[in-house]
């Protein structure tokens, strides 16, 4: 009897929700938050030694560079063991450079001296006839100075120098066009000559082989018919690639072709050899070293005839000299022993008004106590070289260089910021014009779904993909009105528009390949005639709208980035409208305002910040693209920053700056992180571009916070 009141207290107890006991529920619930608070801790701890890696390994490069790393263009970094010497000399900039980057340097007795460096001004007058080499040396000199071309003539008088004793053997046809032209200059005597040329008539057999770059290069300038799935990189000496040769054929090498072909691993085997034996006259004669002045095509004809002559001359005699297109005279200046070079040179270098001044250049004259390393950026090595080649101060024990680990990352910088201004000018202007239609003007119903579930789909897209749709529509077929459309037979359609195209400069026509025809061709045929001679472009004198595609630039870049971050921008700015009541619409009606004023009035102002967060997601995520940029705009390494080397002017030089490729943050870090060699130099860039990545980014983020918070605050309702 004593036993039931106990089983009652126990039945109480157990059903007594406020009595303190061991739960099953209250230790599952512990296990749920230590799961999530083991998963938080994780993420805060691997974000931090991310960061921290970034920091530890970037922020002494920031250090000891400076702002240099920053202002700098991207260079290559080299190395050079010099012995110990004296009397070293190299301007103060690149001194501070050199001391800047070697901080153990044993240098000693640093002075500071003026060095002076003689310069002549002049004006060019109309009239002037000039070597290509020679103008390219003005320019050079002269960065705002492009002249274009009012002719060429290989019948030009041009002037070289010759600086020793020199044999020449020319056939007889060669030597009649020299006497045609220039009479005089064969003034010695003629002594006939016979050489022999070995060669060889050789059969491949129908099949497939596997051959090396050697026997590729060998191969390429002959009438051989083959076919490679993979070509060779300039690089990739010692790799095997599959040939086939679709049926059998008799070639002819030269010696050199044929030991080419010879190898034991990576040549081409032939089933008949025979050799050939070619004879051929010549005449020969001498010409004391000398200044000449002769015709363009008749010192071709001599270079040919004396590869190994000793000629000075920047004349491209190939293609002749050519006539400057001048109206009026234009002041120039150069180095007074160029100047003197090119006047000496070019017989019909008009000028007046020739002066001379002096430059005046800081520089440091120093010792090394000791043989000592110095790492210093390519520009400022070459200087180094330079200054001290005559005197052989400089001795060089060894010498290595490092890829993308001397210099800084302003390219990079200035073209992601190019290629986020141009994808965000179009996201958002065609975004919130979107979402202002989906969210105030579409009727709901199945289409509006439809969009919007497009819309999200399209969000979660690789980038890759969106890369390839860019390469394809905007590299390869956007539309371009043109007055020299492509010749190629890729483009899609060429619609002429009017005929009002100006005639390109013959400098243009010469640097572009463009084919000249009469305006009255059909379009089919001037295209055929184009290819048919080579030529890239084609001009009739009309303008047409060419399916051509806008090649690998940043407008490019920015339109593929534009669409592939559209979906985020429509929809983040659609939640945003979204979010204002509708009664500051129905208010805004209600007192007479149309329908588009309620919303630009009403509606916008109130959901400016949500469309401001979206211009923030758009931005921190297309400025770290990479797949998209690397199909469309970007380069891994390009000396001059977008706007310099322009060539065009007015409207005209914008378009070739948006027609330009550029260099990119993130394809800048790919680049140096996982395509040149790895070593000490390379590494310590690495991090310090992901770190000054991020602090930009960050930046814009908190900048973009800022004024998100201050208009909140200023707009609430």
């Amino acid at each position: 009897m004593s036993s039931l009141p106990d089983k009652k207290d126990a039945i109480a107890t157990s059903l007594n929700p406020f009595k303190q006991g061991k739960s099953r529920l209250r230790t599952i619930e512990r296990i749920q938050r230590s799961v999530l608070l083991i998963a938080t801790y994780s993420i805060l701890i691997s974000a931090l030694v991310v960061f921290g890696t970034i920091i530890k390994n970037g922020a002494p490069v920031l250090w000891d560079k400076g702002f240099s790393f920053l202002t700098e263009k991207p260079q290559t970094l080299t190395v050079l063991d010099v012995a110990a010497t004296e009397g070293l000399e190299i301007s103060a900039d690149g001194f501070e450079r050199i001391v800047g980057d070697n901080k153990k340097l044993p240098v000693e007795n640093s002075e500071e001296f003026e060095k002076s460096y003689p310069h002549t001004r002049f004006d060019l007058q109309p009239g002037t006839i000039i070597g290509d080499g020679y103008l390219q040396l003005i320019e050079n000199n002269n960065h705002d100075f492009r002249v274009g071309f009012l002719s060429r003539s290989r019948d030009a008088q041009v002037g070289f120098n010759l600086s020793a004793d020199s044999e020449f053997r020319v056939t007889s046809e060669q030597l009649e066009e020299i006497k045609k032209v220039d009479p005089e200059i064969v003034a010695g005597e003629l002594t006939p000559v016979s050489e022999e040329t070995n060669y060889f008539r050789v059969r491949v057999e129908k099949g497939d082989y596997e051959i090396n770059k050697a026997t590729y290069d060998a191969l390429n300038p002959t009438t051989l018919i083959y076919i490679m799935l993979q070509s060779f990189n300039d690089d990739e000496r010692n790799q095997i690639r599959s040939t086939k040769i679709p049926n059998s054929q008799v070639v002819t090498l030269s010696q050199a072709q044929y030991a080419a072909c010879l190898a034991e691993e990576g040549g081409l085997p032939f089933s008949k050899v025979e050799p050939q034996v070619s004879v051929q006259d010549f005449l020969q004669f001498s010409m004391p070293a000398g200044q000449y002045e002769l015709a363009s095509k008749v010192l071709d004809i001599l270079k040919l005839a004396n590869p190994n002559a000793s000629f000075v001359s920047l004349h491209n005699t190939e293609r002749g000299a050519v006539e400057l297109d001048l109206k009026e005279a234009v002041t120039l200046s150069l180095p007074t022993a160029a100047f003197e070079q090119v006047v000496r040179d070019n017989p019909d270098f008009k000028i007046s008004n020739v002066s001379n001044y002096e430059v005046k250049k800081p520089f440091v004259r120093f010792d090394l106590s000791k043989d000592a390393q110095i790492l210093a950026p390519n520009e400022v090595q070459l200087e180094l070289k330079g200054e001290n080649a005559g005197s052989g101060a400089l001795n060089i024990l060894d010498e290595h260089s490092h890829s993308y680990s001397g210099g800084g990352i302003l390219g990079p910088i200035i073209g992601t910021a190019l290629l986020v201004i141009i994808c965000m000018t179009v996201a958002l202007i065609t975004g919130i014009a979107s979402a202002i239609y989906l969210n105030e003007y579409a009727r709901k119903g199945r289409f509006l779904k439809t969009v919007r579930l497009a819309m999200l789909n399209l969000a979660g897209v690789p980038s890759i993909v969106f890369g390839l749709f860019g390469l394809g529509l905007f590299v390869l077929i956007a539309p371009q009105i043109t007055d020299t459309p492509s010749s190629s037979n890729n483009v899609v359609l060429r619609v002429p528009l009017a005929k009002i195209a100006s005639e390109p400069n013959l400098r243009d026509i010469e640097n572009n390949s463009i084919f000249m025809a009469e305006s009255h061709h059909k379009t089919s045929d001037v295209v055929a005639a184009a290819s048919a001679n080579g030529k890239a472009r084609f001009y009739n004198g009309w303008t047409y709208l060419s399916f051509q595609g806008w090649g690998t630039c940043m407008l490019a870049g920015g339109f593929t980035l534009a669409i592939m971050v559209l979906p985020v921008i429509i929809t983040a700015c659609e939640e945003s409208l979204q979010a204002v009541p509708m009664g500051f619409r129905e208010a805004s009606l209600a007192l007479g305002a149309s329908k588009w004023q309620s919303i630009r009035t009403a509606v916008l102002p109130y959901a400016f910040p949500g469309i401001l967060t979206a211009s923030v997601l758009g931005i921190t995520r297309v400025a770290g693209e990479t797949a998209p940029i690397m199909f469309t705009a970007a380069v891994a390494e390009r000396s001059l920053l977008p706007w310099e080397g322009l060539q065009s002017h007015g409207f005209g030089a914008f378009l070739e700056f948006l027609q330009q490729s550029v260099q990119a943050m993130p394809y800048h870090i790919y680049t140096v992180a996982g395509r040149i060699p790895q070593s000490q130099y390379t590494e310590p860039m690495q991090y310090g571009s992901v770190l000054v990545f991020l602090m930009l980014v960050m930046s814009l983020a908190g900048v973009s916070v800022y004024l998100r918070i201050r208009i909140r605050n200023k707009i609430k309702w």
